[in-house]
């Protein structure tokens, strides 16, 4: 009798460091809206951690921001917040995701729980504009205020073929501030103006936040006239900076359950 006992308990404890080993995985679930709809994949537990892929679906035709930071985690009524992660801006009825996780230890054994999708925001169709002072390259100083932005350039590579400027920027605004970088250009001593030839999102920022942007050019029309190492070149910031008010929506509470069959598979 006490060798099965012990049998089993020997078993037990087995099963138990062997599933502490394993990966687990929640079904997809969301969630609908007027605003916007809610989806969570690639849901999965690991000894380290848990994480997931969350789906915003903008039904509207506003930007909505997610600032992850006002979400949480509930796991055996314990609440989690999200920490790290930079907001999510998505476009008007476009979707665009972030994946968000949990780092700790043993979350491979929780079966079900809860996240609580908070700081879904729909901005104001009336977004404020700042143009500031174009910004010469090579700089007389590296730091420059458009409205409520603080830009600072962090790397310049200014050469005949290409020009290469990096910058950084922090909204002190009080609203949510949205970033355009494809709508910089550089207006060259011809008089025409080009548009930065590298591809970027838009980005927002919240009080405080900072984000960067590069800016690329390469060689120019005009010869030795426009040889963007030999001559000042002035960067326009046109429509790049602006904020906008916004509007809070509900918070969304999703719960993630095991999908038992990909788990044991």
């Amino acid at each position: 009798m006490k060798k099965t006992l012990c049998l089993f308990l020997f078993l037990g404890l087995v099963n138990t460091l062997c599933f502490a080993q394993n990966k687990i995985f929640y079904r997809e679930t969301e969630v609908e809206g007027e605003v916007y709809d809610l989806v969570i994949v690639d849901a999965v537990s690991t000894p380290a951690e848990t994480k997931f892929k969350i789906k915003i679906i903008n039904k509207t035709a506003s930007y909505l921001s997610y600032n992850p930071a006002e979400s949480k985690f509930i796991i055996n009524n314990v609440e989690y917040p999200v920490i790290n992660e930079k907001p999510l801006i998505v476009e008007p009825y476009q979707t665009d995701y972030k994946i968000i996780n949990l780092k700790g230890p043993g979350y491979n054994f929780i079966k079900s729980y809860t996240f609580v999708a908070g700081g879904i925001y729909k901005l104001s169709s009336n977004v404020s504009t700042f143009t500031g002072e174009d910004f010469r390259l090579p700089p007389s100083s590296n730091i420059a205020t458009v409205g409520p932005y603080d830009i600072t350039i962090e790397k310049l590579v200014k050469e005949s073929g290409k020009t290469v400027a990096k910058f950084s920027c922090v909204y002190n605004g009080e609203k949510t501030g949205l970033v355009h970088p494809m709508k910089v250009s550089v207006k060259m001593p011809d008089g025409k103006e080009y548009a930065t030839i590298k591809r970027q999102k838009t980005f927002l920022l919240f009080k405080g936040q900072a984000n960067d942007f590069t800016l690329v050019w390469e060689r120019m029309p005009g010869g030795k006239a426009n040889d963007m190492q030999l001559v000042d070149m002035f960067v326009k910031w046109n429509a790049t900076f602006n904020e906008a008010e916004r509007e809070k929506t509900l918070d969304a509470s999703l719960t993630l359950t095991i999908d038992e069959l990909k788990t044991n598979r």
